[in-house]
């Protein structure tokens, strides 16, 4: 069997995430979304059944979280990390993750610790 026709890539990936979630979080870019098609891959996510078994699971709780009201610490935070224009962006549009984000979370979700030590790892901290 040719293992290929089930790999997922970045487009399928895209795809899914339009398919699964609010069209207001795609407002990364696919180089951004790109590096978390590592990390799945990495972790074991590896073909199309996965990815859309694990997007699936994870759904309700990435759009809970993503509608959960902010404290003033993130407030301040986002607002640095992503500049005024991206900031109030999302308050206007009553989101707070972009697909990759999504996917990080879940990731940390599904892997703990182990996800945690790679992502600080990735982040140099």
């Amino acid at each position: 069997m040719n293992t290929k026709i089930k790999d997922f890539d970045l487009t399928y990936l895209y795809e899914q995430m339009k398919l699964i979630f609010p069209e207001k979080n795609d407002c990364a870019s696919l180089v951004e979304l790109e590096e978390t098609l590592y990390e799945l891959k990495l972790f074991g996510i590896k073909t199309k059944k996965d990815i859309k078994a694990f997007l699936m699971k994870h759904k309700e709780w990435l759009i809970e979280i993503d509608q959960e009201p902010m404290d003033e610490y993130h407030h301040r935070l986002y607002r640095k990390d992503l500049g005024d224009e991206v900031y109030f962006d999302s308050i206007n549009k009553g989101y707070w993750f972009c697909y990759p984000a999504f996917i990080r979370n879940a990731l940390e979700k599904e892997f703990g610790d182990e996800y945690e030590k790679f992502a600080n790892a990735r982040d140099g901290i």
